[in-house]
């Protein structure tokens, strides 16, 4: 299917004939011929029309949620605490911080 250039941008829909009627598979919005293409060869054997887009289908919008800034280290720093109260509980429970603190409890 070739387009002219000044016809772009072109909607492309891909229909699979059954009987009386055409079921709809695809739709794509292509600005260039190679894009066209892609689409055509994607959908080989099935029925392909081309239509002019309206307003709606031009407008580009978003598709992804606003990310929230990550509290980074946070993480790290629970991990860290956590291997210090390790080591600190290990070593009364060993004896060893009483022993080279000479610490009697």
């Amino acid at each position: 299917m070739t387009i002219q250039p000044q016809e772009f941008p072109v909607v492309i829909q891909a229909y699979q004939p059954s009987g009386n009627d055409d079921l709809f598979v695809a739709e794509q919005v292509v600005y260039n011929q190679a894009e066209a293409d892609t689409f055509t060869s994607r959908h080989t054997g099935l029925l392909i029309k081309a239509r002019k887009p309206n307003a709606s289908e031009l407008h580009t919008t978003s598709n992804y949620a606003p990310v929230r800034p990550r509290k980074r280290g946070v993480g790290a720093g629970f991990v860290i605490v956590l291997l210090l109260i390790a080591l600190i509980v290990t070593g009364f429970a060993t004896g060893w911080i009483q022993r080279n603190l000479d610490i009697s409890i």
